[in-house]
């Protein structure tokens, strides 16, 4: 999921919380995911939902590995 993908989902859609983009296999550009956190909207794959959704800024929500480091599902 690339920052064109989400301006279109913006443009289709109007103003959105959350884009979901499926499993974890699936990812989002380092851009997609720079431009939704600065517009509070949350950008996830399967494995970072469970996490999102319990948090009030769930936009900024990251997962975090064993070592408590940040795990994105950059691609790109």
């Amino acid at each position: 999921m690339g920052l064109t993908l989400v301006q279109r989902a913006i443009a289709e859609f109007g103003p959105l919380d959350l884009i979901y983009i499926g499993g974890g296999w699936n990812g989002y550009t380092s851009d997609a995911k720079l431009f939704c956190d600065q517009q509070h909207i949350g950008l996830y794959v399967s494995e970072e939902m469970s996490g999102a959704i319990w948090k009030d800024e769930f936009w900024s929500y990251c997962k975090r590995n064993e070592d408590d480091d940040p795990v994105y599902f950059n691609r790109g």
